[in-house]
């Protein structure tokens, strides 16, 4: 007899895992990346409060900003080009 499977595990078995293991180690890159640019701002903070020269600070301060757009032109282009092989992959 042959035994029939739910709606969810046939889910789960196909595209929903898949989806979910790249939703998830996406989220992880993504909530990394976050985390370290905000200790690296809390750093600068730190000096900051610690008398560190105020135009050195500036200059980090400058640094992170680049870094956070730098993070988020990354963050984003892998995500598109993730979604972009994943669909190309489906139509092959």
């Amino acid at each position: 007899m042959m035994e029939q499977k739910s709606f969810l595990s046939k889910l789960w078995e196909g595209s929903l895992r898949d989806w979910l293991l790249h939703f998830v180690a996406d989220l992880v890159k993504t909530l990394c990346i976050l985390a370290s640019l905000y200790i690296f701002w809390e750093a600068i903070a730190l000096l900051r409060f610690r008398g560190y020269p105020d135009g050195l600070c500036k200059k980090l301060e400058y640094t992170d900003f680049a870094f956070m757009w730098a993070a988020l032109c990354v963050t984003s282009g892998n995500f598109v080009l993730k979604l972009v092989v994943g669909t190309w992959r489906k139509k092959s």
